[in-house]
């Protein structure tokens, strides 16, 4: 099973997301931006069959 993984920051953008932690008062966790999987109707159908059957949320990742 692929995770997501969290976000290699520089020293500037951590400050900017510490700082915006303090302003709204809530933690905040930076992670890299995954390469979704491109579906066809069929494939997204499937996976929204067993998300419902699930009761869960789903997200297909490029692998």
């Amino acid at each position: 099973m692929i995770t997501a993984r969290y976000a290699d920051l520089a020293p500037e953008q951590v400050k900017q997301v510490q700082r915006c932690e303090e302003e709204l008062g809530v933690t905040i966790v930076a992670y890299a931006k995954p390469a979704y999987a491109e579906l066809n109707e069929g494939d997204l159908r499937q996976i929204q069959e067993l998300e419902s059957r699930l009761g869960l949320s789903l997200v297909a990742y490029k692998v």
